[in-house]
């Protein structure tokens, strides 16, 4: 089951947009310690589903607006709210 969320951003010309996406499950990974412990970051994926505003349904938006808004979304997104990592990792 895939959850969306909702996040409000400025674009160039002043307008507000709601962005609705989804994000996976994300693990840091860890950098330190044995190396047989160690593993690179997984998920944190960001899909930018829709993006409207009261006046406009469905919004293009450019491959710049694109990148800087799943790179905000990835940075403030609360990882804590959604499923656990290794629930999304084994597919359930």
């Amino acid at each position: 089951m895939t959850r969306t969320y909702y996040k409000t951003f400025e674009r160039a010309d002043e307008t507000e947009v709601t962005v609705e996406y989804s994000i996976t499950a994300y693990d840091p990974g860890v950098s330190s310690g044995p190396a047989e412990s160690c593993y690179p970051p997984e998920g944190g994926e960001v899909e930018i589903v829709k993006v409207f505003s009261d006046t406009n349904p469905d919004i293009k938006i450019t491959d710049d607006e694109a990148d800087i808004w799943s790179q905000k979304i990835f940075e403030d997104h609360d990882f804590s709210d959604d499923d656990g990592y290794d629930d999304w990792r084994d597919g359930e």
